[in-house]
């Protein structure tokens, strides 16, 4: 059952059959002279089908004992059911597991081999222990001007910048910060302002606004404890570690940080600092780094430190064989941390224990972070930059060019590269406020994905900051990443309203049939349904006031170039969608869109086709995307290019809602310069009229289609992109429709 071998000085333990309560006592008896020869101990549990509680148990003991010794267990060979055991008892950190033998053997020569590397050495009065770690070395990474950098990405590092809370840095906060990977530590220049420190529950989705910084990667070369416990200063501490940065950089600069725990009962402290030598100044100078310049003081040697630490209200002692970030948890902490100071020189320091950084050189930041590129003169603001690269952690490179830049949100198509400069599938960033981000992903898994999923475009990842998210859309169509895909106004500008009526019935007839074609009877409340303000246009009123100079308060307002007063749809707005709040209607709901306008709806070249922008998706009123594409045929593209064009339109548009019942053809008498135009507006909004009435089971009550159409025609007074001319026809057509509500009312 038990078979112990050396190989390569290395002891190995093949247990074959089960670890539980008949057979623990037996291999304790067989590992405890091992245990106490052996710094590391190799078990091989391939041939191991089950591990009891009292067996894991036994792993625990062993490696508690070989850890103070600076060794540990190495797992490996373990079948899926012991490491589902281990998995699920929270076991696998605890121990350095690996698939097979020969990967074990290789990191357990690794780590002798670093032993065997341990320095013991004298400066002035004072014995020090040196202690390996890791013998990997990185480049030393030079932040400037980068822009908003993430916890994760800064790692060890000590700079000027201000945490990012904000679109805007808040220049006033600015000043030097340190950090650690989880939690950084901030001292404004401003003395009027406070200290403080930050500690989030994901470091990658916290930033900082990076000044200037130097960061040292995540693990530690190796510590440094006193042989003798002592108090020493802080630039006595430095002088005795340097000569042991000289042996190792043969005559390259290489960085050097330090990260000291201070075990002074009175005072405890946690400090992170750059060591800066002459070497490392000149290259800081040549990449105009001054902010060290100010900060910190001079030792001797020709030494200069520069850093910040954190007062605690306790410190642990650090049992061998912890980690460096396991140690930084367990003391940095919201409740242990009681403020944040700069270093000096003179600091007095009980029985420090260090961890020495020591870097390969010095590498700009920008050159290891996804590079970003944008078109057409783009500006990305450093908190979307921060947000596309949270989205993007699987490429290389981008190149962003803006696609669509609407009321609330802002959209953009993305040519991503890995790391090896394969080109990866295209796919859209889109970005909105937190509230829009998050309902678009829930509702594009609730009400896209289980009814109409190849037609609609994936969420493949969302992330946030602030009140600001970003969303990361599949951007390929059915034929793959060399399939075209083109708005749908596309096809609406170019094609007669013959080619165009038989692809709208693929959409509403065939692709959306799954929402349209299964209507539910229930009560809705269609003025609170349907309300613009409380969607995307709260200011509706005042706009309309500030554009239109009128008065949300007057009952009426005339159009001249038909004769008639009409109600004042802005009136209506306030009062009537107010008073009637609680209306019920017994009427046909569905899943809708809640936003289909011509720039959510895709086509490829085989005309497949795709839908995106779920936010406002849900169950409602089954005609309001039918009214939503009316509003926008009628109104957002009628011609009004001069004022004789205009007012044809209007006494066009004055017989055309003089009813708007489903089941009845309204008038069209337009004569203008523009019938063909005209001609397919009105096809299509007929079309959408004839779908709205079957998706309603022929239910011939106008108010709810009314209703509808006024959530969606009333608020182009808001749109930037739309003419004086369509803001007053889309307050005279409201006007028309508010009419028409009031009779039926």
């Amino acid at each position: 059952m038990i078979a112990i071998r050396t190989e390569d000085t290395v002891t190995i333990i093949s247990i074959a059959g089960r670890i539980d309560a008949n057979t623990t006592a037996e291999i304790e008896q067989a590992l405890q002279p091992l245990i106490e020869k052996e710094n590391y101990l190799i078990l091989d549990l391939s041939q191991c089908p089950y591990l009891s509680s009292v067996g894991i148990r036994t792993l625990l003991k062993t490696e508690k004992v070989l850890k103070p010794k600076g060794g540990g267990l190495l797992l490996c060979g373990l079948s899926p059911e012991v490491f589902q055991i281990l998995e699920m008892a929270g076991m696998l950190q605890l121990f350095r597991v690996f698939t097979n033998l020969e990967e074990c053997q290789n990191e357990l020569k690794r780590l002798m081999l670093l032993a065997g590397e341990s320095r013991k050495w004298v400066s002035g009065e004072f014995s020090f222990e040196f202690s390996p770690i890791e013998n990997k070395r990185q480049p030393a990474l030079l932040w400037n001007g980068q822009g908003i950098a993430g916890y994760n990405e800064l790692g060890f590092s000590v700079g000027i910048g201000s945490p990012a809370e904000s679109p805007e840095e808040e220049k006033e906060a600015r000043g030097i910060f340190i950090s650690n990977g989880h939690c950084a530590g901030f001292i404004p220049d401003n003395s009027a302002m406070p200290d403080d420190f930050r500690i989030p529950q994901n470091p990658g989705d916290a930033g900082i606004f990076v000044n200037q910084a130097l960061s040292f990667g995540h693990q530690p070369m190796g510590i440094i404890r006193l042989a003798v416990p002592a108090s020493l200063s802080l630039a006595q501490l430095a002088e005795a570690l340097y000569p042991l940065n000289e042996q190792d950089t043969y005559g390259e600069t290489a960085p050097v940080s330090l990260v000291i725990a201070n075990f002074d009962s009175e005072k405890p402290t946690l400090s992170l600092l750059l060591v800066v030598d002459p070497k490392l100044n000149n290259v800081l100078e040549e990449y105009e780094f001054p902010g060290i310049q100010h900060l910190a003081p001079t030792i001797d040697a020709g030494l200069r430190l520069w850093g910040a630490r954190f007062i605690l209200s306790d410190i642990q002692k650090t049992p061998a064989g912890i980690s460096l970030s396991h140690f930084l948890k367990n003391i940095l902490t919201i409740e242990n941390i009681l403020g944040v100071e700069v270093i000096h020189q003179d600091d007095q320091l009980v029985n420090p224990v260090t961890w020495l950084f020591i870097s390969e050189g010095i590498s700009e930041a920008s050159s290891l972070r996804l590079k970003i590129e944008t078109e057409d003169n783009l500006i990305l603001e450093p908190h979307k930059t921060f947000l596309a690269r949270r989205l993007y952690t699987d490429s290389n490179h981008l190149v962003i060019k803006q696609i669509h830049g609407g009321y609330s949100a802002q959209t953009f198509q993305v040519t991503s590269f890995d790391h090896k400069g394969r080109k990866l599938r295209p796919t859209v960033l889109k970005i909105a406020d937190r509230a829009m981000i998050s309902r678009e992903s829930d509702r594009c898994k609730r009400y896209a994905n289980p009814y109409i999923l190849n037609n609609s475009a994936m969420v493949l990842g969302t992330e946030f900051f602030g009140n600001t998210g970003a969303l990361r859309y599949n951007f390929v169509g059915i034929g793959g990443e060399q399939t075209q895909l083109k708005w749908l106004t596309h096809y609406f500008h170019n094609w007669p309203a013959e080619q165009l009526e038989p692809l709208f019935d693929k959409i509403f007839l065939q692709i959306l049939h799954p929402w349209y074609g299964q209507p539910i009877h229930e009560v809705i409340h269609p003025f609170s349904d349907h309300d613009p303000r409380s969607t995307f246009f709260p200011q509706l009123c005042e706009i309309a006031s500030d554009e239109l100079c009128i008065s949300p308060d007057e009952q009426f307002f005339t159009v001249k170039e038909i004769g008639r007063q009409l109600v004042n749809p802005y009136w209506f707005l306030k009062h009537e969608f107010v008073r009637r709040r609680e209306t019920e209607i017994n009427y046909y709901t569905s899943i809708c869109h809640g936003d289909l306008n011509m720039q959510n709806i895709l086509l490829d070249e085989d005309m497949n086709v795709y839908l995106i922008d779920f936010s406002e998706t849900k169950p409602r009123s089954v005609i309001s995307d039918f009214a939503r594409l009316e509003a926008i045929f009628m109104v957002d593209n009628a011609p009004l290019h001069d004022p004789k064009e205009t007012e044809a339109y209007l006494k066009f548009i004055s017989g055309f809602y003089g009813t708007v019942r489903l089941d009845q053809v309204p008038v069209v008498n337009y004569v203008e310069e523009h019938p063909d135009q005209v001609s397919k507006n009105v096809a299509l909004t007929i079309k959408m009229r004839e779908y709205a009435f079957k998706s309603v089971n022929q239910n011939t009550d106008p108010v709810p289609y009314c209703i509808a159409l006024l959530e969606w025609i009333m608020p182009i007074v808001c749109y930037s992109s739309a003419s004086i001319e369509h803001k007053r026809l889309s307050m005279i057509v409201s006007g028309l429709i508010c009419e028409n509500l009031i009779n039926r009312l």
